[in-house]
């Protein structure tokens, strides 16, 4: 996996729990401040496996990790979309 697709991955992974919590806000309650966020997609081993080792890597003493699994992505959560270009 090059950089380029690591970060599109995790951006796209981002975006969707940014979404998620939205949605869930009793979730954010939960996440320490100042933690590291790994997010852990079950559909991809190697993006996880990754995550967690970024996550090691730039952990600072005494800072939590939240490991956030994460089951499948739906295409999109868009239901209906129109374009007007003036």
């Amino acid at each position: 996996m090059t950089k380029e697709e690591l970060f599109k991955k995790n951006q796209q992974l981002s975006t969707e729990f940014e979404l998620y919590l939205l949605d869930h806000p009793e979730i954010e309650g939960k996440i320490p401040d100042n933690a590291i966020i790994v997010l852990l997609p079950e559909y991809d081993k190697e993006l996880a496996e990754k995550n967690i080792n970024l996550a090691k890597a730039n952990k600072e003493p005494g800072q939590n990790i939240v490991y956030v699994k994460v089951k499948r992505l739906r295409a999109s959560r868009i239901d209906g979309l129109s374009l007007k270009i003036a």
